[in-house]
């Protein structure tokens, strides 16, 4: 018997996910693999994919992994350089960067190098996050346009609130966008737009989430989208006990038993990941079957009622989420349960859970 906590993951679904994308994308695509890859794994899930556009990452050190592993391929730093060491790398390795404001802008203006660099030259159409504002964003296109170390400039910004298709927001920041599009490459949705198609024509979609198999849309699961999970976690069944009616469960003794129950214990907790704050619904499958989680959390384990689920024992396998021949539990819906969003749960993953990748 072993814990058997990991975290298995599907190349033959991540390129699936990857190809309905590129057939619903108006142009052509950025994976987002940012965070490790939403937790799935940068170095593996990169060199995994071919045909890729570009990849983008927040990070000097995401676009060095990135770039070691897939040297031939548009690596695009979505906060750009934040100094002159990471501007110096970025044309050392060819990437793409994003300029967001004016001391980034001066910088770049200032540093002397034979190199130039593709710019993906960011204005805030509304989210007020990153990027130029009105007044500045003219001046801003003008200064890059003079610039000797410039290869090609793609305008961009960023969505607030994509995920809601009736949103009159997303209308109003595309028209604020599109004032500044005349002649030039864009880049504006994300995977909620590319799904719920309110992208703009022949641009650059940035997707994330959705090439991991997850829906970034509220009440929406990717199976609406022909997506398929790339990871699900599983563990194993640690122990089985009979708890008695009246007889509470876990730390805090939260949770009572409302009669005789056959209960569980699994190898997994917020130790490894698994969010400590749940709803009531909040479930695992077994052998194909839901089985809810009673009482607290723990940090290493947690108990889950198996009272309905007669022929489980010691060392079967559990479904925390995602999809396998025991079972289908999609993260959205483990997320929704535990008051989170799936990206919370993908990057949050610890070290303790074993990676396992699967054609």
């Amino acid at each position: 018997m072993s814990r058997g906590t990991k975290a298995v993951i599907s190349f033959k679904n991540l390129r699936h996910n990857f190809k309905v994308l590129k057939e619903l994308a108006p142009g052509k695509l950025v994976l987002v693999v940012k965070a490790d890859a939403y937790g799935h794994g940068l170095k593996k899930v990169v060199q995994a994919l071919d045909h890729v556009d570009c990849f983008a990452v927040a990070t000097i050190d995401e676009a060095l992994t990135v770039r070691k592993y897939r040297p031939e391929v548009r690596v695009l730093l979505l906060e750009g350089f934040l100094n002159e060491y990471e501007l110096e790398t970025a044309y050392k390795f060819n990437f793409d960067c994003v300029i967001h404001q004016q001391e980034q802008l001066d910088m770049f203006n200032e540093f002397k190098t034979p190199l130039v660099m593709n710019v993906w030259l960011k204005y805030d159409s509304g989210m007020n996050r990153l990027g130029f504002s009105d007044d500045e964003y003219s001046q801003a296109i003008s200064s890059i346009e003079n610039c000797n170390n410039v290869n090609k400039l793609i305008l961009m910004s960023h969505l607030a609130s994509a995920n809601e298709k009736q949103n009159k927001f997303n209308s109003q920041q595309a028209q604020r966008f599109l004032k500044y599009s005349k002649g030039y490459q864009l880049s504006f949705s994300n995977s909620s737009a590319l799904l719920n198609k309110t992208y703009l024509e022949n641009e650059w979609c940035r997707v994330g989430l959705a090439l991991f198999g997850v829906s970034p849309i509220e009440e929406h699961f990717a199976e609406h989208y022909n997506l398929k999970p790339v990871m699900s976690i599983i563990t194993n069944v640690i122990e089985i006990k009979q708890v008695s009616k009246g007889e509470s469960i876990g730390y805090g003794q939260t949770y009572t038993a409302e009669n005789d129950k056959q209960i569980a214990i699994i190898g997994i907790g917020y130790g490894d990941g698994y969010p400590w704050s749940l709803s009531d619904s909040a479930c695992v499958s077994i052998h194909q079957q839901q089985a809810e989680i009673v009482g607290r959390v723990s940090m290493d384990m947690m108990a889950i009622d198996i009272s309905n689920v007669k022929e489980t024992k010691i060392g079967d396998s559990v479904l925390i989420w995602g999809e396998n021949d025991k079972g289908k539990l999609p993260l959205e819906y483990v997320a929704n349960n535990a008051n989170s969003i799936p990206y919370v749960l993908l990057c949050q993953i610890t070290s303790r859970v074993h990676y396992h990748y699967v054609e």
